[in-house]
């Protein structure tokens, strides 16, 4: 926790991120997870942990407390507290299951890298969530929507499907055109999923979120896709995305299409590093 303090206290603070094929219909960003000493790769899981943790309890801040306490102090939580506590942790980290909390890990390495971003001229983030509070849903991996000005509905979205890739099989070019074929056939199944109703949203919001189904299914300029990749900083590839547009071919305006590869020594054991910071107070 000092030393993510100390360079920052974000993940982006423990990352670089290069722009990449910018010619190609698809651009990408790469993420690298970077660390000038051998603390970084702990700093930067402690702060995942921690904000998982955070979004976790979300009102019940005593949770936070307990949770963040036992974790700094090494002294376990028991009795009641600790069930207080595990309740809120189980869903995600009670089973040691590698495969699905690092595809959760990868969907969380996305949103903070987003959310930090250094906001773009002329538009600023509406809405932004946090990945679903299991490891097993079949929703929607990640939303965005920007208010932007100067455009003919205020507002415009993109819809990411997020993947891991850990070198056992196939490469990531196969992965990357899975999940833009997975969004091509289901991205209006996903946002007919999401739930709007009790939120306190603008006048204007509302309007605009109250037809994102519909957007999507007439590919209007305000609904884009995105697929996120992360990976084993070994597999990271030169070239990706060039063919993207082959495979999501619901959506052709430009700027419809936008890949993400985040990079990271040992992506598993990176995941079971967060998930030990999260279970240290259980």
């Amino acid at each position: 926790m000092e030393h993510a303090k100390s360079l920052g206290g974000r993940l982006v603070d423990l990352t670089r991120r290069e722009p990449r094929g910018r010619s190609q219909v698809c651009p990408w960003d790469l993420v690298v997870a970077i660390g000038q000493e051998p603390g970084d790769r702990a700093a930067a899981a402690w702060v995942v942990a921690d904000e998982i943790m955070l979004a976790r309890t979300d009102l019940d801040t005593l949770a936070y407390r307990l949770w963040r306490e036992a974790a700094l102090t090494g002294r376990k939580l028991v009795g009641k507290d600790r069930e207080h506590v595990l309740s809120l942790a189980a869903p995600v980290f009670e089973a040691n299951d590698t495969t699905g909390v690092t595809g959760y890990i990868g969907e969380w390495l996305w949103y903070l890298s987003t959310r930090d971003l250094a906001p773009e001229p002329g538009r600023s983030v509406e809405i932004l969530d946090p990945p679903s509070s299991t490891v097993t849903d079949s929703g929607p991996d990640g939303l965005i929507i920007h208010r932007v000005e100067n455009s003919a509905l205020g507002f415009v979205f993109r819809l990411w499907e997020m993947k891991k890739f850990t070198g056992t099989a196939a490469k990531p070019s196969d992965t990357i055109r899975g999940a833009w074929q997975q969004l091509n056939d289901n991205g209006a199944k996903y946002l007919s999923q999401m739930a709007w109703g009790a939120r306190l949203l603008a006048p204007d919001t509302r309007v605009f979120v109250s037809s994102l189904t519909r957007q999507w299914v007439y590919a209007q300029e305000s609904g884009n896709g995105g697929v996120s990749l992360a990976l084993n900083a070994a597999d990271t590839p030169e070239t990706a995305f060039e063919r993207s547009h082959k495979h999501f071919t619901t959506h052709t305006h430009a700027g419809a299409l936008q890949g993400l590869v985040l990079a990271v020594d040992d992506l598993e054991d990176f995941a079971k590093d967060v998930r030990e910071y999260a279970w240290s107070a259980l």
